[in-house]
């Protein structure tokens, strides 16, 4: 490339920030904050005059490019990606790459410098701060739940385990805001809290779900032991179970360990509505609110199985036939309560025993006084 590089002056607003007037680096490190987030400096307009005129080079450029940070580059180069609709191009690459793969974009450009002016007002046009990531950046439950939102624009793909998750949520957020600003009213669950959008439209609504969320999040789970993996991979079952299904993200997360799992269950507690609600609750008593209904007869039925288990240890046992016109029912049932097969049919006979028995009930006068 000829380093006396014909370009265009670029008239940078003087709102915007710009490198100073500096022989040396392009950069200037004692400028430039946007919003605490440290951002890269436009390229001076003298500075571009000057590689016009053949008083500097444009290798300079490059050589001071050479020393931005990892965390600017990758963000200048995916936007770049993003603006081509090369977007699917946005991986992962080991910290020293980011800022070679930028060299390499802008040294195939015939206008370098105004390039790279165009990407850093691109950026801060239209890129999520890093301060506003780090409520959720190393928290899966809130990852979760974010991911929930955005659901859409996941829904394709597969992430296995809590750094791969957190990971592609923060991208999204980062670097595709829009896609946010437009999906996460759909999925935002009926919640008894609201907080309404205020401000810059980049920054607002991300600000308003995080208060939204953190103000209605579940908070009555006391009883369920994050390291006790048979009561883990229980409660997941129950809330995966047959007319429930409330787990998140089924086929896109995958937990690798019982912390991970736990987590996703407190996820998909979340975003269940906590609002009362008169046609939810027992035969006896509605007025609950979905979630704290779920939690209700999740903790009742756990509690049951664990009494019963308690009660009476596995042994062997003759076979028992269920008609087939009776196993759905029993596989609701099963669903429902979360008991196993052995317990449901012990369960019930200990309840008809109970109530026939037990009771001093007789079966022939309960016929005699329904007919």
């Amino acid at each position: 490339m000829n380093t006396a590089l014909s370009t265009q002056v670029h008239n940078v607003s003087p709102a915007q920030p710009v490198f100073a007037d500096n022989p040396n680096p392009v950069f200037d490190p004692a400028t430039g904050q946007y919003i605490s987030s440290k951002i890269i400096r436009f390229v001076a307009d003298e500075y571009i005059r000057d590689v016009k005129n053949n008083k500097r080079t444009i290798e300079d450029f490059y050589k001071g490019l050479s020393k931005i940070g990892e965390s600017d580059a990758r963000s200048l180069l995916y936007i770049s990606n993003i603006l081509q609709g090369r977007s699917w191009e946005n991986i992962s690459f080991d910290s020293d790459d980011y800022g070679n793969q930028l060299i390499f974009h802008l040294k195939n450009c015939n206008n370098p410098l105004e390039e790279f002016n165009n990407l850093v007002r691109y950026k801060i046009d239209n890129i999520l701060p890093e301060t506003y990531l780090g409520w959720f950046k190393n928290d899966l439950r809130c990852s979760l739940f974010l991911a929930h939102l955005i659901n859409y624009s996941i829904v394709d793909k597969v992430y296995k385990g809590r750094q791969e998750l957190i990971q592609a949520v923060a991208d999204i957020l980062r670097y595709e805001i829009h896609i946010f600003i437009n999906e996460y009213r759909k999925n935002l669950p009926n919640y008894s809290l609201i907080v309404q959008e205020k401000g810059d439209r980049r920054t607002a609504y991300i600000e308003s779900v995080k208060s939204i969320y953190l103000k209605n999040r579940t908070e009555n789970f006391d009883w369920i032991d994050p390291k006790n993996d048979q009561m883990i991979d229980w409660s997941y079952k129950y809330l995966c179970g047959k007319g429930r299904e409330y787990i998140i993200l089924k086929g896109i997360f995958v937990p690798e360990n019982t912390q991970e799992k736990y987590e996703l269950i407190l996820a998909s507690l979340d975003v269940l509505s906590n609002v009362d609600d008169p046609s939810i609750g027992t035969k006896n008593k509605k007025g609950f609110s979905l979630r704290a209904y779920v939690l209700f007869s999740m903790e009742k039925a756990w509690r049951s199985q664990k009494q019963y288990a308690n009660k009476n240890p596995s042994s062997e046992n003759d076979s028992v036939k269920i008609y087939k016109q009776n196993i759905p029912k029993l596989e609701a049932l099963m669903a429902y309560s979360g008991l196993t097969l052995k317990q449901m049919v012990n369960n019930s006979i200990e309840q008809m025993y109970d109530q026939l028995i037990a009771n001093n009930s007789d079966p022939l006068d309960k016929d005699d006084a329904s007919g």
